[in-house]
């Protein structure tokens, strides 16, 4: 019997720490459903890209762009202009065979994705919290991508946009140009 008990025991304490979904009471004799909601926080973090025109370097983090930089310009929906740096351990320099190349700045939820693919296919995504604009189809210029470094400007139609509110809102730009190298 004492070995049957032990394992009941264990159960016991096991759903007693986890909750259960039964009901329970409140300080009054009131049932409750589980615990309350409780607020999300409120996102204190402002982004860190400069502004356009701004010629500076702004709230940037030294050595933001020690490997590159892409510099963006967003437009249609929403707009947006902005700096961030090269993240080569987050991309790959394939050269003409294709490559995937990241930037971003430390602490901004947001990101900047240059893909080329060895067909000559270039396609640029950006992606906040705020919003994203996924997939780009892009025209270049001045386009150099090696096995070690790329540079090149760009020009890009979005089908649409994302809003952080889970709406696609259509139409959207993205131009900008970039260097990298490892």
């Amino acid at each position: 019997m004492r070995r049957a008990l032990i394992p009941i025991l264990a159960l016991s304490a096991v759903l007693a720490a986890c909750g259960g979904s039964a009901p329970s009471q409140a300080q009054g004799g009131q049932p409750t459903q589980g615990g309350t909601a409780t607020d999300q926080p409120q996102v204190t973090d402002q982004p860190v890209g400069t502004q356009a025109g701004g010629g500076g370097t702004g709230n940037l983090p030294a050595g933001w762009d020690q490997y590159g930089k892409v510099h963006v310009d967003l437009s249609g929906p929403v707009s947006k202009s902005a700096d961030y740096g090269f993240i080569p351990a987050g991309s790959l320099f394939g050269g003409p065979q294709g490559s995937s190349l990241n930037f971003t700045i430390d602490g901004s939820n947001e990101i900047v994705s240059i893909l080329a693919s060895s067909d000559g296919k270039v396609i640029v995504s950006y992606g906040s919290t705020e919003f994203s604009m996924p997939a780009a189809e892009c025209t270049t210029s001045n386009w150099n991508i090696g096995t070690t470094s790329a540079s090149g400007s760009f020009d890009c139609t979005a089908a649409f946009v994302i809003m952080a509110s889970g709406a696609t809102v259509q139409g959207g730009s993205i131009k900008g140009s970039f260097d990298a190298h490892t």
